[in-house]
């Protein structure tokens, strides 16, 4: 062990044992338990933040590791303060259910009844809420006032406008079909600011951060500007580096990025400690009545009847009111959301029957994070566990854009003898894969691919991936193969049965 991983690991010992002290601990060997899983994520750089964990008004366990910020080697404490992105959604939909509470809304009334200038009659409160609102993304909407006026930033107030100037049509009829949307969060913060008459960030400090206790927590004026207690974000340049860079220093990937100051969305800057108190502070019936908040964890049904339903990192869940839960009730019902930004990674995370909560702040934007918060709930439910192994699509293209094909090729080993080596899906090697490609690696996107279809033998999509990677290095009767592979694994797949065709007549 190299004297960088002890130090770390002496500050979770150290904090554990000054809870211990104080008789607010889970029982001594869970706490072990808890230390070495978060010792070894940090050994393995797939951690470095601030972690809490309590059971009702009781913390079990509370430890950060790691930098706050790499160049003046100041260390992340529990003062430090990280912006904890979509997590925010949980708050503004906590400030339209306190409203609804107060009779003050309705929310299956249009959005138009409060937002006059607002453009789709048929769009609902409930519709923003829920992410069925059909509305258009925002990544791209603004490309042309910025190209205008390259000073100029994007706020809330400008998303009316441009929406009603523009004339967008839906992608889809409002609770047809669930697609995550932030505009729709940014919508409902003006709603909150309309029926309220306070500004977003007035509200929050009112009727939830205070409430709450929440003295580290609040919404920047300008998102911009970071606080003192403020964590760097560190993150990587692309899908298959291994090297963190100052995310101050890498390109953003739309142009919206650098001219945005959006809240409701995201925005909210907090502290592991301050998002446990908001947690219990909703779960007691300080912020909400129990009627409107079992409505915040109710699965959202759709127009024909269907529960909403997609996958996160290979898990099943589904989307109530600014919430996340898993479908799956077994251990009880585990209600989330998550968040994340280049650099940053966020989790408030409760499990409604066992009164269990668990925040996890990563400021190295890690992609392990959704999967040690389910560890560490099998752990504190004292079932079988894995602690998150490094991401195996990341380190093998790594591996393989270095020129380093064997020890690609061992990392594959190791992960087929051991799955728990390593984290991996179809759907990463798959980003990996498109990566490489954007970067005209298409040599190594090709080798990316080609592994993917033999780890993941029945799944068409990869083909269907990889037949797009060799049409651009211009291998097409390899190509047809593949496509024709994804086909008769998914007759569906219309996409592969349009380039077929277009290929047979070249």
């Amino acid at each position: 062990m190299t004297r960088h991983q002890s130090k770390y690991q002496g500050r979770f010992l150290s904090t554990l044992f000054l809870f211990s002290f104080f008789g607010i601990t889970a029982v001594h060997a869970q706490e072990q338990k808890i230390n070495a899983f978060v010792s070894t994520l940090h050994e393995q750089k797939l951690f470095n933040g601030s972690l809490m964990i309590a059971e009702k008004d009781r913390v079990l366990f509370q430890g950060q590791t790691g930098q706050s910020n790499a160049g003046t080697q100041e260390e992340i404490s529990s003062r430090s303060q990280f912006p904890i992105a979509s997590v925010t959604k949980t708050f503004t939909a906590t400030a339209i259910l306190q409203l609804k509470a107060k009779g003050l809304l309705d929310l299956d009334q249009p959005v138009k009844k409060y937002l006059p200038e607002f453009p789709y009659g048929n769009v609902t409160i409930r519709h923003l809420l829920s992410n069925t609102s059909g509305l258009s993304q925002y990544y791209s909407l603004f490309d042309q006032e910025i190209e205008a006026d390259g000073n100029r930033v994007i706020t809330n107030q400008d998303i009316i406008p441009v929406l009603k100037q523009k004339n967008i049509p839906p992608s889809f009829t409002p609770g047809d079909r669930w697609e995550y949307n932030n505009v729709n969060f940014c919508l409902a913060a003006l709603i909150v600011e309309k029926v309220s008459g306070k500004t977003f960030h007035n509200y929050m400090n009112t009727f939830v951060f205070r409430p709450s206790g929440m003295k580290d927590t609040f919404v920047p004026v300008d998102r911009r500007v970071k606080s003192k207690s403020q964590v760097q974000l560190y993150g990587y340049p692309n899908l298959y580096s291994t090297a963190l860079k100052n995310v101050d220093s890498l390109p953003l990937p739309f142009k919206i990025e650098g001219h945005s100051n959006f809240y409701g969305n995201g925005g909210i800057v907090s502290t592991a400690a301050d998002l446990i108190k908001f947690n219990l502070a909703l779960q007691s019936g300080k912020l909400l009545p129990k009627k409107e908040l079992a409505e915040a964890f109710n699965p959202t049904i759709l127009n024909n009847g269907k529960t909403v339903s997609y996958k996160l990192d290979e898990k099943e869940v589904s989307y109530g009111l600014g919430w996340e839960m898993y479908t799956d009730t077994t251990h009880g019902k585990v209600v989330f959301h998550d968040g994340s930004l280049s650099g940053l990674t966020s989790i408030l995370i409760y499990n409604l029957s066992t009164k269990q909560a668990i925040v996890m702040l990563d400021n190295t934007g890690s992609n392990a994070v959704f999967a040690s918060v389910n560890a560490l709930m099998e752990l504190l439910g004292n079932r079988a566990y894995v602690i998150p192994g490094k991401n195996l699509p990341r380190e093998y293209a790594n591996a393989v854009v270095k020129g380093d094909i064997h020890k690609g090729n061992d990392f594959i080993r190791n992960y087929e003898s051991n799955p728990s080596s390593f984290r991996s899906s179809e759907r990463d090697f798959i980003r990996v894969g498109y990566d490489l490609l954007r970067n005209n690696l298409i040599k190594e996107s090709l080798t990316v691919f080609d592994t993917a279809s033999k780890l993941y033998p029945e799944s068409w999509n990869v083909y269907d991936s990889f037949g797009e990677a060799l049409l651009k290095a211009g291998d097409k009767p390899k190509a047809q193969e593949m496509y024709q592979k994804s086909i008769k694994l998914n007759p569906e797949n219309k996409n592969a049965v349009e380039i077929l065709q277009k290929l047979q007549k070249i």
